[in-house]
């Protein structure tokens, strides 16, 4: 973790708008109000698990934040702001509901939507900074899974709050590719728990133990990603369940074991074609690393998912 702001050197009058400059660029654009007494203080550290971000922020002070609609950019590549309540305690808002958060709570925020939190003098927060497209693709719409609150005692929410909880200090040991398998496991766990506080028919008890299974599984596929042979039956071998099972983990995402797979195969392609370091290699070495054996096959899959052929989205994407 990086640390990217710190108020020491900074003179108490210039503390806000300092905060206000770099906390803009972290995370969205936003409004900010900090209390009279005692002097304002912050710190920001960030780390990356593949495309999230993981933010520790500490204050003393700074009670308010909030984005308004006329701070919301125009912006296809929206971001969710999935938070770790550590100490102190906060109240979120948005879309109609309004969650207050104690040590080892969390919460979801749309930024592309109005929000806003309320902080208590000093608090100390954990945010995974999440793309749109990303959590979408597990959860579907999101809109009824804002601004509640996620208990560590629930469940899931216990294995959640430890693993994330475990990652700042260890993100600078982990190699790139390390870093995405780690940040798609923590998106899987953040989609779990988000999911059971809908309390509906497809998901009416998440067992910590379906969890850990589904977690499991999805570790095995992305390990095998880059086998052509993988296919729903030697998936499901590998993570030792059967295919009945693993589709009925799934299930509640309105996924199977044949989607998942061939999603998980077109978002590191994807992933690849937009990556500048990578622009040596053709999109049939890509498609072919990430376990498509036949190239026409995959650029139609890949453009009935990203709206155009991998070469024009390379074009349009990879800086």
């Amino acid at each position: 973790m990086d640390k990217i702001l710190a108020m020491a050197d900074k003179h108490p009058r210039d503390r806000l708008a300092y905060w206000y400059d770099v906390a803009c660029k972290v995370f969205v654009k936003h409004e900010c109000r900090v209390e009279s007494s005692p002097v304002f203080d912050a710190s920001i550290q960030r780390g990356t698990l593949g495309e999230l971000s993981i933010i520790e922020v500490e204050s003393q002070g700074l009670n308010y934040a909030a984005v308004s609609a006329r701070d919301i950019a125009n912006d296809e590549d929206g971001v969710f702001l999935f938070g770790l309540q550590l100490e102190g305690c906060a109240t979120v808002i948005q879309d109609g509901r309004e969650a207050t958060l104690q040590p080892g709570d969390f919460s979801l925020l749309d930024a592309q939507r109005p929000y806003t939190s309320h902080y208590s003098s000093k608090w100390r927060r954990l945010f995974v900074k999440i793309p749109h497209r990303a959590l979408k693709a597990r959860l579907g719409p999101t809109s009824d899974i804002t601004a509640r609150a996620v208990r560590r005692e629930n469940g899931i929410g216990d294995i959640l709050s430890d693993y994330v909880r475990l990652l700042p200090p260890r993100i600078g040991s982990l190699q790139p590719n390390e870093r995405e398998r780690v940040g798609e496991q923590l998106l899987d766990l953040i989609a779990l728990a988000l999911g059971a506080q809908r309390g509906t028919d497809e998901m009416p008890s998440l067992s910590s133990a379906r969890a850990v299974a589904l977690l499991h599984l999805r570790t095995v596929i992305e390990a095998r990603l880059h086998d052509p042979s993988l296919d729903p039956e030697s998936a499901a071998a590998a993570a030792g369940i059967s295919v009945r099972y693993a589709n009925s983990l799934l299930a509640h995402g309105g996924q199977s074991l044949q989607r998942l797979i061939v999603a998980r195969r077109l978002e590191r392609c994807r992933m690849a074609l937009a990556d500048a370091r990578q622009a040596h290699r053709s999109v049939g070495e890509i498609a072919y690393a990430w376990g498509f054996s036949d190239q026409s096959h995959f650029t139609r899959r890949f453009k009935s998912v990203f709206g155009c052929p991998p070469s024009d989205y390379r074009k349009q994407h990879c800086a």
